[in-house]
């Protein structure tokens, strides 16, 4: 057995899958029933919705528990309101290590939101579709943030030839 799945306490670290747009829920509901949950989420800047969250879930629809399933059956989180399941292989559930929970949360700290867009890196050469705007529905190229950190340099195709443009992040989205 790996050293740091070895609790004293039988507890472990378990994946659980929500539904679409529940980790929140989740989380709450676990906390409440006092099993210990880990929401991994990414710093996001709300300009249309500045009363939004100020977080996005890293992994949409996971989280992880902290918990005995000796002393909590499986069954009562399975069916709990908002889970689809908790990650299993083989029939058992799968133990996550205490190392990477670790890992996760030194790395999340480490992150700086103005290097993702939706969740994601942002790397120079990404394709990006600009969504709203005189530009709306053409295929842009990603260059880099400016200064303000809410626009971006992009490359679209004009007349056979790349052409640079300065665009909102909120105007851009993923292909």
């Amino acid at each position: 057995m790996i050293p740091d799945l070895i609790c004293p306490n039988g507890q472990h670290w378990y994946a659980v899958q929500t539904k679409p747009r529940n980790e929140y829920l989740v989380r709450d509901l676990l906390e409440r029933r006092g099993i210990p949950a880990y929401l991994p989420t990414l710093q996001v800047k709300r300009k249309r919705a500045p009363r939004g969250r100020g977080d996005k879930p890293f992994f949409a629809r996971y989280l992880f528990a902290h918990m005995d399933l000796a002393q909590v059956p499986l069954s009562s989180i399975n069916w709990a309101p908002g889970v689809t399941r908790v990650v299993s292989f083989g029939g058992q559930p799968a133990v996550v290590p205490e190392t990477v929970i670790a890992w996760l949360k030194m790395r999340l700290g480490q992150i700086k939101p103005e290097d993702y867009h939706q969740g994601l890196p942002l790397q120079p050469g990404d394709r990006l579709r600009v969504a709203r705007g005189p530009l709306q529905d053409l295929e842009a190229f990603f260059d880099q943030r400016l200064s303000s950190g809410d626009r971006a340099r992009v490359f679209i195709e004009v007349l056979g030839r790349l052409t640079a443009c300065q665009i909102d992040l909120s105007d851009l989205e993923r292909i």
